[in-house]
């Protein structure tokens, strides 16, 4: 009974490591967040990703300026500015 635990809080840990979402700035600054990592599609000439949704969704790849992960950027309505008094 106690592997079981184990193995189940183990399990879940390492899947939700894998879940991230990614934001996709725009060269017009506007952002969209992905479920899913971005990826240039064969041809080059766009990027592929899933939606908030969870649908399938594509740029042109001269409209993105950016693609980060989400928890790398910082959000510009932050309650604790440093620096500010």
């Amino acid at each position: 009974m106690k592997n079981i635990v184990v193995l189940t809080l183990l399990s879940l840990f390492i899947f939700t490591g894998c879940a991230r979402r990614y934001n996709i700035v725009l060269t017009n600054n506007h952002t969209i967040s992905t479920t899913s990592k971005p990826k240039l599609n064969k041809t080059g000439d766009a990027f592929v990703f899933k939606d908030q949704t969870g649908k399938l969704a594509a740029l042109p790849a001269g409209s993105v300026k950016t693609i980060e992960p989400q928890s790398h950027r910082p959000t510009e309505d932050a309650i604790f500015k440093p620096g500010q008094k």
